[in-house]
Formats: C-alpha cells, sequence, structure tokens
C-alpha cells in the first residue's frame, strides 16, 4: 500500500509538473514560430537514426546512446508541437519523440562536424495544381503558419475560352429560397460552383444581386460587388438609385427590390420574389405589365411574369394613391456606376473588399460590416480576378482544430495575392463556405454538413452540359 501511495505521488507530481511547463525540454530543442529545430550532440559511439509518422505526426529519434536521461514526457505550450517524451531501453539506448497536432512537411535532416540537426517547419505551403474540365484549373494547398493549418481550395477559370461560362444561381430559383451549392450545380450543368453573397433568414441576399441582366436585389451599405459580362469583369462599391415616375410628372425613390416592405418603403417586386408580395393591409401594391397599372390591392398582390409590383407604405402609399387602372407608370432601376451599360449581365455584392490593384486593401468598417465577419479566424470564401483575366474562386476550411483554423480577413487578402488577385471581396463564408466539383464537395463545411444556403456561383464548360 505504501508503494502504491509512493507511486501515485509521483505520478501527480510529473503530471503537476508537465502542466505548469517546469519540466526542462531536452537540450538542443528549439521552438519558434517558423519552425522547430533540434541539435542532436555526435560522440564516440553515438548515432542517431531520425524517422517520422504522418498520421498523427510524429518525428522520432533513435539514439544508440542515450543523452536525454531518465523518461519523461513534457507537453508544450506551441501551436504545432504538442508533447515531448523519451525513454531509454535497457541495453542503453534511447528514444525520443516530437508529437505534432497536425501534419506538417517531412523533417530536414542535417549533419555537421558536431551534430546532427532535424528540422521541422512549421511555415509552410504545400500547392498542387490539376485540370478539370477545358479553362478551369483546381488548386489545393495544405499550408500552416503561426496560428496552424489551413486547407485550401481554389479554382481558376478561363473565362474567355469559348464555351466557359461564370454565372450566378438562386437557391429554387427564388429571392426566397435555400438550396445545397451541390444541388445548385446539378441542376445549372455546372463543371463547378462555390457559395455566394451573404443573404437572410428567408434566404434573400443580402446585398446586390443581378441574374442575366436582372436587378434581383439592391446593395446594402454601398458594399464592394464584382460584375462579371463577357469576357471581362469589374469590382467596385456600388450604388442604387430607383425612382417612380408618373404621368404627372411627380416620382418618388424606390428604396428596394424584392424584400419586406417597411416603413415609408417603396418596394419593386417581381417575380423571382414569388407569386405574391406578401404584404400587409397597411400600403397599396400596384401591378404593372408594361408600365400601364392593371390592378391595385390593399397588399398581398399577386406578381405577373411579365411584370411588376409597386408597393407603397406611409409617404410611398400616398404617392400611389392616385393611380388608377389604365395609368402609365415609369420605374427606373439604375447602378453608380452604371455597370450594365457596360454590358455586365451577373453582379453579386459581398465583401469587404480585400484587394485592390494588387495591394491589401480592406473596407470592412466603410462597408459597415459586423465583427463576425471582421475579427477573428473563420471559414472563407473569396473571388477575385487577375492580370490577365482569370477568375478566382476561393475557399477556406476552418473552426477545426488540428486540420484547419480558418483566416483572417488579412490573411484571405494575402493568399488571394499569392494566387495572383489583382482584385478580390470576401463572400459568405462560415458554414455556408462549399466548393463543389463534379458533384463532390471538395471542403470541409465547418457546421458538419454541406448548409442550404441563399445562391451559387457556378462554372459551365461544354463538358458539363447535358
Amino acid at each position: 500500500m505504501k508503494l502504491a501511495r509512493t507511486l501515485l505521488c509521483t505520478f501527480l507530481l510529473f503530471i503537476l509538473v508537465s502542466s505548469l511547463g517546469l519540466a526542462a525540454l531536452p537540450e538542443g530543442l528549439q521552438i519558434d514560430q517558423a519552425k522547430i529545430t533540434l541539435v542532436l550532440p555526435k560522440g564516440e559511439g553515438q548515432s542517431y537514426h531520425v524517422w517520422h509518422t504522418t498520421n498523427p505526426m510524429k518525428v522520432i529519434v533513435d539514439a544508440q546512446k542515450n543523452v536525454w536521461g531518465r523518461a519523461q514526457q513534457i507537453k508544450v505550450q506551441d501551436v504545432a508541437l504538442k508533447v515531448v517524451r523519451w525513454s531509454a531501453a535497457s541495453d542503453g539506448t534511447a528514444r525520443l519523440v516530437l508529437e505534432f497536432d497536425y501534419r506538417l512537411p517531412a523533417p530536414n535532416v542535417t549533419e555537421t562536424d558536431d551534430a546532427v540537426i532535424v528540422e521541422v517547419a512549421k511555415e509552410y505551403v504545400e500547392t498542387s495544381e490539376q485540370v478539370v474540365s477545358v479553362g478551369v484549373r483546381y488548386g489545393h494547398q495544405r499550408r500552416a503558419g503561426a496560428a496552424g493549418p489551413n486547407i485550401v481550395n481554389y479554382l481558376r477559370i478561363d473565362a474567355l475560352r469559348p464555351g466557359v461560362e461564370v454565372k450566378l444561381v438562386l437557391a429554387q430559383d427564388s429571392v426566397r429560397g435555400r438550396e445545397r451549392v451541390s444541388s445548385m450545380a446539378w441542376r445549372s450543368q455546372a463543371i463547378a460552383a462555390v457559395n455566394g453573397a451573404f443573404f437572410a433568414g428567408d434566404g434573400r441576399p443580402l446585398g446586390l444581386f443581378a441574374i442575366d441582366g436582372e436587378l434581383v436585389s439592391e446593395p446594402y451599405a454601398k458594399r464592394t460587388a464584382i460584375g462579371l459580362g463577357p469576357g471581362f469583369a469589374v469590382m467596385d462599391a456600388v450604388d442604387f438609385h430607383g425612382v417612380a415616375r408618373l404621368a404627372d410628372g411627380s416620382e418618388h425613390r424606390v428604396t428596394g427590390i424584392n424584400r419586406p416592405r417597411l416603413q415609408d418603403d417603396l418596394i419593386v417586386y417581381t417575380r423571382r420574389y414569388g407569386t405574391s408580395t406578401g404584404t400587409n393591409v397597411y400600403g397599396w401594391d400596384i401591378v404593372l405589365v408594361d408600365g400601364i397599372v392593371v390592378g391595385i390591392y390593399q397588399g398581398n398582390a399577386d406578381i405577373p411574369e411579365n411584370g411588376l409590383v409597386l408597393s407603397g407604405h406611409g409617404a410611398a402609399r400616398d404617392f400611389l394613391a392616385t393611380l388608377q387602372v389604365g395609368d402609365a407608370v415609369e420605374v427606373q432601376l439604375a447602378l453608380e456606376p452604371d455597370w450594365f451599360a457596360l454590358g455586365v449581365e451577373q453582379i453579386i455584392g459581398g465583401g469587404p473588399r480585400l484587394v485592390r490593384d494588387g495591394i491589401v486593401h480592406i473596407t470592412g468598417e466603410t462597408e459597415l460590416f459586423q465583427p463576425d465577419v471582421l475579427v477573428g479566424r473563420a471559414p472563407r470564401t473569396a473571388l477575385g480576378f487577375t492580370a490577365d483575366h482569370k477568375l478566382l474562386l476561393v475557399t477556406v476550411n476552418g473552426r477545426q482544430p488540428g486540420i484547419s483554423v480558418g483566416m483572417t480577413l488579412a490573411e484571405l487578402a494575402e493568399l488571394m495575392i499569392e494566387l495572383g488577385a489583382v482584385q478580390a471581396m470576401n463572400l459568405d463564408g462560415g458554414g455556408s463556405t462549399t466548393m463543389v466539383i463534379r458533384d463532390r464537395v471538395l471542403n470541409l463545411p465547418s457546421d458538419g454538413i454541406e448548409r442550404a444556403v441563399s445562391n451559387a456561383i457556378v462554372v459551365i464548360t461544354p463538358e458539363s452540359r447535358r
């Protein structure tokens, strides 16, 4: 019993020493931000065999003679190296083991006259690229830095190649839908896809969105957006100007497109919102076809397939109150800058901006983003284009310690520049971050399963068209 108590006390003391970091690391072990270095002294009759395993990641040193003393195990306060332990055999040989939290490159072993030097890089990038289809390349990165490991997936798209299209898709083909990216990719006959813009709980895109030249939703806080036209892309902070004008010349500002009507709002509803406006009785819904009033309702009007509904509350309701069936109403919806005049067909808003003219340029505060987007590291989705007009779609896994910790916006901006972007912006991230290639989800969604989202950016090639 006395022996058992003694052994227990010794064990508890060892645990305490290890947890407090009081045990000494082996002489010659150096830890810094970039690498782990182990210097093994040579001597008469001494030799070392250095080898490693990858799953789990361990670097193992077998020594002909014990230079480390009594067996110990030490917990290390380091992002990569977690445990150092060593033991001795009865024949005088010894083993030292470095246990890591995640996979790192194979150790680099060199020799001098006096020592064997083992180095394990903690900061590294391993990149591979392959052709997915004509005009589309897929890249995969395993990388690590001061905060830990990350897994990056990216698409490099030559939108100038004949037959290659980059398009936007709404979930369920509706403003208020939610659908998995893999499902949107499949029904769009896409070779690849990523998630797109931020969205509200009912699935509405939050910010500027346009499909095939039709505005689906208005910008929010003049945030960064990208416009895609035949063989070109533009990126800027975009504003919205809408107006409804009556036959007598009176006019009223349009405050929104395809979103719930609030106090004093004048909202334009198109069929992409659904079959009816769902508005309450405290406003007027004016149904227009070819600019002519064909119906007037006190809320919840049906939306025509070939027209729109103007819905007003408060001052906007008063503006609409004099209208009668047969009256003419002009509705103008414009962007500043006027991308549609340039030939832009697809527009997706996101933000904040990450890169401007090849330089890190993060506009989070001016675009009124909240800390859940701006602060800390998370799974990320980003979009950019290169000087030679290639489009980049990028995802970073996150919230998975020991696998992929995610990136800050500053790190994401540097990554986009590293991949060749001269202009880049952030998109919806977190559990929404998804990349699909050939109907397979390539990233590791932080929710554990693929999330149903509001919209997607899809890449269509001649090969993918059924």
